[in-house]
């Protein structure tokens, strides 16, 4: 898939970064010193991480940590809003250019749409994305 809309339409199949790595053994050394994971356990995350390749294989790392990774349902939100995004510019671009063809070139009107849905995509994506960034996380068992 496209590497610009995999992030959209496939959040969870993202390959990990080497930041997202940073990130993930920041949380981890923060749980240790908080005192909610023991060093074994962290330990045991780490080769976890190690082994992951997407992000989709953190949420078997951070198992029972809370706010670690975005919940399922913002996951799927993202997917959702962005498809209808995408949707939406293809067909209304479409229609655009049958109706210039026959005459009746108007200026781009599918932009007003466009932009205000590619604004909530790109709200949602910044939430579903802060949750990579961010190193502090509750344990909750």
């Amino acid at each position: 898939m496209n590497t610009m809309l995999e992030p959209l339409l496939l959040p969870n199949q993202v390959d990990l970064s080497e930041n997202d790595r940073r990130t993930a053994v920041a949380k981890l050394d923060r749980a240790v010193r908080k005192g909610t994971l023991t060093p074994p356990q962290a330990g045991d995350r780490q080769d976890l991480l190690l082994e992951a390749r997407t992000r989709g294989d953190l949420h078997q790392v951070f198992d029972g940590m809370a706010d670690a990774l975005p919940p399922r349902g913002l996951s799927v939100a993202l997917r959702a809003v962005s498809a209808v995004w995408l949707l939406t510019c293809v067909v209304q671009f479409v229609i655009w250019v049958v109706l210039a063809a026959f005459g009746h070139f108007d200026w781009p009107w599918w932009l007003w749409s466009d932009i205000g849905l590619g604004l909530v995509v790109a709200i949602v994506w910044w939430t579903n994305e802060s949750y990579y960034r961010k190193t502090d996380v509750l344990v909750t068992r």
